[in-house]
């Protein structure tokens, strides 16, 4: 894959296998790479605080064009957030989604996927659990129909 003018191939996870992760989402609930994606093609999109406000430019028509053919994951990266507001914030995601978001306290999996941070991160991980695309942006029609095309090319060698 060749660079973008969103960054170089080196801040970006690509090649990297699937990590396994627990996380709980707002309502509590938790979730696992093992048990709800894990062999399946599945699109994440990732960000913080400061990202979140264009999450949905890429979440909405990607769902929309791929429906059940691919899984979806939200991961919010929370680890700025201080424990003793934790709380607060779980309130406020859930006041503000009723689909599950998962809420990566430590960072952990947002640092492995290497998430540029300020703009979601859209990652496409492949059957085989391999990360074969990632992008980020504020979710600009042409980058968002750019990604959803290489998903299609990917798919379709599956």
């Amino acid at each position: 894959m060749s660079t973008t003018m969103l960054g170089v191939a080196e801040d970006k996870a690509l090649g990297r296998k699937a990590i396994e992760f627990i996380l709980e989402d707002q309502f509590k609930q938790e979730w696992s790479w093992a048990k709800h994606w894990k062999g399946k093609p599945t699109v994440i999109v990732m960000s913080d605080r400061s990202g979140s406000d264009y999450t949905d430019k890429w979440a909405k028509p990607l769902a929309n064009r791929f429906k059940d053919r691919v899984q979806y994951v939200a991961i919010a990266d929370v680890s700025a957030v201080p424990g003793f507001i934790k709380g607060l914030v779980r309130g406020k995601f859930k006041d503000a989604f009723t689909n599950s978001i998962l809420l990566d306290w430590d960072g952990h999996v947002c640092e492995y996927y290497l998430m540029q941070s300020g703009l979601p991160n859209v990652l496409f991980i492949d059957s085989e659990g391999t990360v074969r695309l990632h992008t980020w942006g504020k979710g600009a029609q042409e980058h968002v129909d750019a990604f959803a095309e290489n998903v299609e090319r990917i798919l379709s060698r599956q």
